[in-house]
């Protein structure tokens, strides 16, 4: 009688217990990319060896992954000194690469040399920068000088719409003050 009624508390304590009974070496490992879970059908290598540390803002061309991956990089300093970097990675539609000199994906015939990209790393540190338009000195006439050449346009009179009788449309009549 007494293994009826321990039965069942023991099953109800088993159940209700947390569901993390997996043994350390047997939890999964650390997703280290933030790719979407079809990556692999659109590269199936795919290495990460990528890091963003001492990088600055911006867009970067995985050239380990033939720039198919790209990343975002956002180094951030806190209140108390301490410095993270963040890590965002993406990948390219089928048949496109990371084009590092337009931060965007695009066919591969259009792109520059996936080798090349790292030369144009330093484009990122244009990112939230003002651009600068130098002003253009015009040597053409001014406003002003137009103004003063035009001839001045005689004034329109009104004019009123006055049924057809036989057509049904209108007439303009000029009428003069």
């Amino acid at each position: 009688m007494k293994s009826v009624l321990v039965f069942p508390v023991f099953f109800y304590l088993v159940n209700s217990a947390p569901k993390l009974r997996l043994m350390p070496e047997y939890l999964p490992p650390p997703q280290l990319l933030t790719l979407p879970s079809n990556a692999t059908s659109i590269r199936t290598d795919i290495t990460d060896s990528f890091h963003c540390e001492g990088r600055d803002y911006g867009y970067y061309a995985d050239v380990e992954n033939d720039c198919q991956l790209f990343h975002v990089c956002l180094p951030v300093t806190y209140a108390d000194g301490r410095n993270q970097t963040f890590r965002w990675s993406f990948i390219c539609p089928e048949e496109t690469v990371f084009n590092q000199e337009m931060f965007t994906c695009t066919r591969a015939d259009e792109a520059i040399q996936c080798e090349e990209s790292p030369r144009f790393y330093e484009l990122n540190r244009n990112f939230g920068g003002e651009e600068v338009l130098e002003e253009v000195v015009d040597s053409s006439p001014t406003e002003a000088h137009y103004l003063e050449a035009a001839t001045a346009v005689p004034e329109v009179p009104q004019a009123i719409g006055r049924n057809l009788s036989r057509r049904g449309g209108k007439i303009l009549e000029v009428l003069k003050n």
